[in-house]
């Protein structure tokens, strides 16, 4: 499932010390939909951290107080990935659903400290959701390791949420009602992970990584579901400058 990855790789940025990082990530995920392979990918990471611009894919944004405060908010938009792409399913019935876009998202965050929080709305149109995150992570040293253990909580509204987990009347029709329509309702998600950075020299750096996402078991009503739980491991290569 492509789009997984993209989702995977682009939430999960390295944060250079230095102003702009660049490098190549890669990851092997699990998939929630039926008869959907474990898929690999790579995939550039690319950040840049100004005192008040940042890019950190798939993101763009700007704070209102220099990246250095123990407290900031900031706005921006994102790019968020469906995460379904029917023609990565075995099950021919799937392939006979329509794809389901990616989106852009407007957002609000907060930050202070280790905690941050998040409210981001689709501005594109695909399917005029939103959610709502909190999240908390922090780098601890361990020898010449940097580990960042974290986890977050996003509540996804019914809008949102059927467009990754719902079945319309007509995709129903298109299987010769194989499979049913289906409204998914709101529902949330708990991820949690570490990431472990060790440099290689003064600007380049290895990061390993390992995240556990969990959706409400809600979601195992869906008609295209077979598991409500993604287990995806990371690794890359990040040059920063």
């Amino acid at each position: 499932m492509k789009k997984a990855f993209l989702a995977l790789l682009l939430f999960s940025p390295f944060v250079a010390q230095a102003d702009g990082s660049i490098g190549v990530i890669g990851a092997v995920s699990e998939s929630v939909y039926k008869e959907t392979d474990n898929q690999a990918k790579f995939l550039p990471n690319i950040g840049y951290e100004g005192e008040n611009f940042f890019l950190q894919l798939p993101e763009v944004g700007y704070r209102f107080l220099p990246k250095q405060s123990p407290q900031n908010f900031s706005v921006g938009l994102s790019y968020e990935s469906s995460n379904f792409d029917p023609d990565d399913s075995d099950d021919i019935n799937i392939q006979q659903l329509d794809d389901r876009d990616d989106s852009i998202m407007a957002f609000a965050s907060y930050k202070i400290g280790p905690l941050s929080t998040k409210l981001a709305q689709d501005i594109s149109g695909e399917h005029d959701g939103y959610y709502a995150q909190i999240a908390l992570g922090y780098p601890l040293p361990v020898g010449a390791w940097k580990v960042i253990p974290s986890i977050s909580y996003r509540y996804m509204d019914s809008k949102m949420s059927n467009h990754l987990f719902g079945v319309s009347r007509s995709e129903s029709a298109n299987t010769g009602g194989t499979i049913t329509a289906y409204d998914s309702g709101a529902i949330a998600q708990i991820r949690y992970g570490i990431r472990g950075i060790y440099p290689l020299s003064e600007s380049v750096n290895l990061m390993l990584g390992i995240n556990h996402t969990r959706f409400d078991s809600e979601i195992l009503k869906s008609p295209i579901v077979e598991d409500n739980t993604i287990t995806s491991v990371l690794a890359g290569v990040i040059f920063s400058f």
